[in-house]
């Protein structure tokens, strides 16, 4: 039995650093899309620019609404498939048909409620035409392929597979689309068709995909969803849908107390934020299908090595962002133009937001790997009302500040509740390394607050010197965490 769980830990973390490989090469071509979506915030007004990230945004919502946790069902349904000796690709089928008819529906409602001149109602709708409306919500249909599609490569431990199409191609191609047809005088509707047409082009690919990894498998069935993996999955597609207004309360009350200018501003700083919380977001479907591949009797020690092999992953690659952001956050926002320069200090509240929720949020990833879904739904839920009050409160009195400060206290809230949770299971999964990047987080937070009291004035080339020290102090723990070792752990046995 000892010599079996060696063998599942070994296989366990040569799948995590094949994973965190293709996970960083990722990131590097994911900085395509929010660099793309700076050069649509200087080519569209910001008024048109926040009006679209927010519904945008409102139509992944929906998606999510559409999936009904599907997708997330699979990271742990498909490791249970080869525990259980069922077909490896046994729930993809149904769980796409199911939801396909759901997305169909949501976009005929919003069809037909735009030519009743319905979304008139809702702030980030008005503004638009029946075309507009007709192209987002038709971009929904496309995206929960999208979704289901890639949740089964995850659990099938192919998340290259989601990184470079969903992540990358998607997310590059939206932009570039728009671009392309307002170059050709195609203004009006040029950002929903590149939603909607991006989509469909990321669909297509992963469902070449996954005939490559299930060339058995049906894709037309008169099966239902398996009543085992669609009651893990509800209570996270709920969840989903809350953390899908929690993502976005934050931009859609900038917009309600603020306006559509101060919101265009704020989606700007909250794109390239963001590209922190996709570390995290690309590194939990990693290691969910490890945990959900694990029988109980391995969470003693091997959660434990698995947990703080992805913590240490992402919080580093997050610092060297965290570090460029902090010393050259009007640099960044300058891109898309000076009207944008406006309280950069506010991404470096955004910032430790995600680099908080990168270092301890993770265990909401190991409670669902636990099958423990409805823990989390709960959590959600509550936080979500927690984000409501604290944006109501903040926003109108600090303003983008505020909203960002409501973002990071309900992040911490959440990262606290879940690790309690995990500690009461009888779990503490960080190993005694991680302290290091304690220590990196705890630098980074003191150079932000020396910059943004007047302590530290930096020149340019001084703030390059610090970037680059910081950046050789990283990958210096890098190798000192022997983070890379298990690239050459068979060469050793050998």
């Amino acid at each position: 039995m000892d010599e079996n769980r060696k063998d599942d830990l070994a296989t366990d973390k040569k799948y995590l650093m094949q994973s965190s490989l293709f996970s960083v090469l990722g990131t590097i071509f994911k900085v395509a899309g929010p660099v793309l979506m700076i050069v649509v915030a200087r080519v569209f007004d910001k008024e048109v620019f926040g009006i679209y990230v927010s519904v945008q945004l409102l139509m992944l919502m929906l998606s999510r609404v559409a999936v009904l946790g599907l997708d997330k069902g699979l990271h742990w349904f498909i490791p249970q498939n080869r525990l259980l000796s069922r077909p490896a690709f046994y729930g993809v089928s149904e769980s796409m048909w199911r939801a396909i008819m759901i997305a169909l529906g949501i976009f005929a409602v919003g069809v037909v409620a735009s030519v009743f001149d319905l979304h008139k109602y809702a702030p980030s709708l008005s503004g638009l035409s029946v075309t507009d409306i007709a192209f987002f919500f038709g971009s929904l249909v496309p995206w929960v392929i999208i979704h289901v599609l890639s949740g089964a490569s995850e659990g099938n431990r192919k998340p290259q597979y989601k990184i470079f199409v969903n992540d990358f191609a998607v997310a590059t191609l939206a932009p570039l689309i728009a671009l392309g047809l307002n170059f050709c005088g195609i203004r009006d509707h040029a950002l929903p068709m590149g939603l909607f047409f991006a989509n469909c082009v990321g669909a297509a690919m992963l469902a070449w995909l996954v005939v490559k990894q299930f060339p058995e498998m049906r894709w037309f069935t008169r099966s239902h969803v398996d009543p085992t993996l669609f009651r893990y999955a509800l209570p996270l597609g709920f969840s989903e849908v809350v953390i899908s207004l929690l993502l976005r309360m934050d931009l859609w009350m900038v917009l309600l107390f603020l306006g559509s200018g101060p919101a265009g501003v704020y989606a700007l700083m909250v794109t390239i934020s963001n590209g922190l919380r996709t570390i995290s977001l690309s590194y939990a479907p990693i290691l969910l299908p490890v945990v959900a591949g694990m029988r109980p009797e391995r969470y003693g020690k091997d959660l434990k090595e698995t947990y703080s092999y992805c913590v240490a992953m992402v919080t580093l690659i997050q610092l060297a962002i965290g570090f460029f952001i902090v010393l050259f956050p009007d640099k960044v926002l300058m891109i898309a133009g000076k009207s944008f320069v406006v309280n950069p200090e506010v991404l470096g509240i955004l910032l430790f937001g995600n680099l908080l929720n990168g270092f301890f949020g993770l265990s909401g990833t190991v409670i669902n790997g636990m099958g423990n879904s409805r823990f989390m739904l709960k959590l959600n839920a509550a936080t979500l009302a927690f984000a409501v009050i604290m944006n109501t409160l903040l926003i109108p009195r600090l303003g983008l500040a505020g909203a960002a400060l409501a973002t990071a206290s309900y992040q911490m809230l959440q990262c606290v509740w879940m690790n309690v949770y995990l500690v009461r299971l009888g779990h503490w999964p960080y190993k005694a390394s991680l302290l290091a990047q304690v220590f990196w987080i705890a630098a980074l937070l003191a150079l932000y607050i020396g910059i943004n009291t007047g302590v530290l004035a930096l020149e340019f080339y001084q703030e390059i010197i610090v970037f680059a020290v910081a950046v050789a102090g990283l990958m210096v723990t890098l190798w000192r965490q022997g983070l890379l070792d298990s690239l050459f752990s068979k060469k050793k046995k050998e």
